[in-house]
């Protein structure tokens, strides 16, 4: 099946799709719930039901995550991992700090690009 690249807009995040990495960036002031993890969750069996695929969370904008339990243990199980990119000093403290809730692979990068290299790296594993 061919893939063409995809831009997806939703009221909390905007998704840029392409054939084996999801970038993500969440927009300004969001609380992420369960029920926006289950909206990520929609868009992955929809265009990657059928590949994996790693996630890349392009923290552009500030925002907060609710690290309940059932929030850092629902894995899509076509990912690989997710990728953190942080813009400031602060956000690279928070994004160490919840990878200690995720049992998967999970890296904090400084930029897009060091996050792409390092998905695919996981991807040829």
């Amino acid at each position: 099946m061919s893939f063409s690249n995809k831009t997806i807009d939703l009221d909390f995040v905007r998704m840029d799709l392409s054939e084996h990495c999801v970038i993500a960036t969440v927009k300004e002031g969001v609380l992420i719930e369960l029920e926006h993890i289950a909206a990520l969750h929609e868009v992955f069996a929809e265009y990657y039901s059928d590949r994996i695929f790693g996630y890349i969370d392009n923290r552009v904008y500030q925002y907060a995550i609710n690290l309940s339990p059932e929030l850092y243990n629902s894995r899509y199980p076509k990912m690989v991992g997710i990728a953190i990119v942080c813009y400031t000093e602060n956000c690279v403290k928070n994004a160490n700090f919840e990878k200690t809730f995720y049992n998967w692979p999970f890296g904090v990068f400084i930029s897009l690009e060091e996050a792409q290299q390092w998905i695919a790296t996981l991807m040829s594993e």
